[in-house]
């Protein structure tokens, strides 16, 4: 009778066969089938890319809350990382929940840029009639696609490992893996490479994708120590120490007394913060995109080529601009604050789902917001209550609302006054001025490069430095700032 650790043993190497298997393919292409050496980059350039798309949508399953720290893929302070509740658009699946929404789109944020820089080497390489060495380029590209989703199939949603992760640990280890490859690529591509030829080259980063594909599929299947450098190696793929499940909200579940809802103002305040922060995306990716789209046309000699990266570029836009407002949108907009007997709760009528409560008698703290733009502009407020004491102290927003007054009323707070103090006009106008230059400069760096020449680099800097500095001085501009 065999013992349970050979047991375990066997079943650990079983479930790596098919990964094994399917990173073998490409290696025998370029040994026996005679592929080019540059064959076997693609392969595994696109099989990265694939591999990081799976792991941004995977994350959205992930039920335990993220940490509050960062990774290679940070999101901690993005919007919705607090908020509470799911989606299940399909039956088959776990619900989604809204939380780990950041996480993925800061994926394909990198993916995004990943795939520009990689895309420009891609169409050289796959350029021109379809060979049979394309045809299997493709096919190997999805055999490694098949088997990473059958291993997440089989261990993420079958395996239930949804239920014990956060989105942060589905992310942060296949990028630790990207960047193990990639680093593999540079330094032994390019420096091993001189002296050993591209044959050889390929078999290490093949041993070297394979000791990361096992190390990683080890980390999270065993216990036992080997040797402390192998322990280490290992461990930095392993998955990230899970974080705590979220307690529940503990709020009444009788009807509630009072209702109030965000004011309108809210919707304005969304656009105004996607057209910002899109502006900021812009400038980011002007120098690379411009530099892409200038490879491509200078190397097929197409008009057409530019034109669709402009019109990409407008439908980019776009996406952005829309994605940051719904995102907004539904951090502040879809919230009711209810009064329930004698708690004061944020509930989300979008997601059904009660996202704070504090009890009334709680509140010591209630003030105005000062360094709300809307508020200035059309009159609502923001009001901040602090309630508990020591560390059990909690800040908590409500707003922007119409009639604050109203809303004090109803929910007993020790508001004050409701009226705002004056701000510093200076700080303020220099604030409005700088992000309009700073706005300005970007898209004439993104849109007109012709004109700029040889300062664009320096003109997409100050920008950046522009815009930091509106933002200081509109904290320098309002009281308590």
């Amino acid at each position: 009778m065999r013992s349970p650790r050979l047991l375990e043993r066997n079943d650990e190497t079983a479930g790596f066969v098919p990964i094994l298997l399917a990173n073998l393919v490409p290696l025998v292409g370029v040994v026996a089938l005679e592929w080019d050496p540059e064959t076997l980059v693609v392969i595994y350039g696109v099989e990265l890319l694939l591999s990081l798309l799976l792991a941004g949508g995977t994350a959205l399953f992930a039920q335990r809350p993220p940490p509050d720290r960062d990774g290679v893929v940070s999101a901690s302070d993005a919007l919705l990382t607090g908020k509470r509740g799911t989606l299940r658009p399909f039956e088959s699946l776990p619900p989604i929940h809204v939380r780990n929404v950041p996480f993925a789109l800061g994926v394909v944020v990198s993916v995004t840029l990943y795939a520009v820089v990689f895309g420009v080497i891609a169409y050289i390489g796959f350029q021109g009639e379809w060979t049979l060495e394309s045809t299997a380029v493709l096919l190997s590209v999805s055999v490694l696609l098949v088997g990473q989703f059958l291993e997440t199939r089989r261990q993420y949603f079958h395996g239930r490992r949804y239920e014990r992760v956060s989105p942060y640990a589905v992310i942060e280890t296949p990028a630790r893996q990207v960047f193990a490859l990639l680093f593999a690529l540079a330094f032994v591509g390019v420096t091993v490479g001189l002296a050993i030829g591209s044959t050889a080259v390929l078999v290490i980063v093949v041993c070297v994708k394979l000791a990361v594909e096992w190390s990683a599929y080890r980390a999270n299947r065993t216990d036992e120590d080997t040797n402390r450098f192998v322990d280490r190696f290992v461990a930095w793929f392993a998955d990230p120490e899970p974080s705590d499940a979220l307690d529940p909200v503990r709020a009444p579940t009788t009807p509630p007394e009072t209702r109030v809802r965000p004011a309108r103002t809210v919707v304005l305040e969304g656009l105004f913060v996607a057209l910002l922060a899109t502006a900021v995306y812009t400038i980011f990716f002007a120098g690379v995109w411009l530099f892409v789209v200038l490879v491509v046309v200078v190397w097929t000699g197409s008009v057409t080529v530019f034109w669709i990266g402009v019109v990409a570029t407008v439908l980019l836009v776009i996406a952005v601009i829309a994605v940051q407002y719904i995102m907004y949108y539904l951090e502040y907009g879809t919230l009711e604050y209810q009064r329930r007997d004698d708690h004061l709760v944020a509930y989300d009528r979008f997601l059904a789902e009660p996202q704070w409560a504090v009890r009334i008698d709680e509140i010591r703290i209630a003030t105005i917001e000062q360094d709300r733009l809307f508020d200035r502009l059309l009159g609502t407020r923001t009001i901040r209550v602090t309630a508990g004491w020591g560390s059990g102290k909690t800040d908590r927003l409500l707003g922007p609302v119409a009639e604050p007054d109203r809303v004090a009323e109803a929910f007993e707070l020790p508001l004050e006054t409701i009226a705002l103090e004056p701000i510093d006009r200076r700080f303020a106008v220099g604030s409005v001025v700088m992000v309009v230059a700073g706005v300005l400069a970007g898209t004439v760096a993104f849109l007109a490069p012709d004109t700029l020449e040889e300062f664009e680099d320096g003109v997409l800097a100050g920008a950046f430095l522009l815009l930091f500095l509106a933002s200081h001085l509109w904290h320098r501009a309002v009281p308590d700032g």
